[in-house]
């Protein structure tokens, strides 16, 4: 299975993917290029919507390491996270592996992509509640993707996995909220 038939899968939410991307072998690599992919599209679009990313105001040298930072900030976001569902999933009857969890989430990162330029643009300063709206959809939707990687991955029911998920926002949720 090629990485565009089975990106496509991923985000048609076909959970029967993910088995066969671990079969063939490719499960890290698809895994990796959509986290990387990820962190590199946070910095680049937080790069042109600060006015730096053509301006000469920022060395080439930086806007790298900006990008090298996006792309490191994306693979510690992806870790903790896994570990997050890792441990909810389980607490629910999930199965005892981290990784294949760990994977299928950095597989499931491409429903980011979309989340990711939007959130670049709220925190660059552009404001209105359009853009919240828009946020919230591709939040939802790329939410929705990770949803059914675990679900693969677990391979909880249904109901065991949307409470686990349930759970793991809220945590998640509080900890960001008491953090800020």
């Amino acid at each position: 299975m090629t990485y565009f038939i089975a990106m496509k899968a991923v985000l048609q939410f076909d959970e029967t993917v993910y088995p066969k991307i671990m079969a063939q072998g490719r499960i890290v690599r698809y895994a990796m290029a959509n986290v990387l992919a990820a962190g590199l599209i946070h910095a680049l679009f937080s790069l042109q919507f600060s006015g730096l990313l053509w301006s000469a105001e920022a060395s080439f040298t930086g806007k790298l390491f900006f990008a090298a930072a996006g792309i490191g900030v994306a693979f510690l976001m992806h870790a903790g996270a896994a570990l997050f569902l890792w441990v909810f999933t389980r607490g629910a009857g999930g199965r005892v592996e981290f990784l294949p969890v760990y994977l299928n989430m950095g597989v499931s990162f491409i429903g980011l992509w979309l989340f990711v330029p939007v959130l670049s643009a709220i925190q660059s300063g552009f404001d209105g509640p359009g853009w919240y709206v828009l946020l919230g959809m591709t939040a939802i939707y790329g939410l929705a993707v990770i949803f059914f990687g675990a679900k693969s991955a677990s391979q909880l029911s249904m109901a065991r996995m949307a409470a686990a998920a349930v759970v793991c926002i809220v945590v998640i949720g509080s900890m960001l909220y008491l953090w800020s």
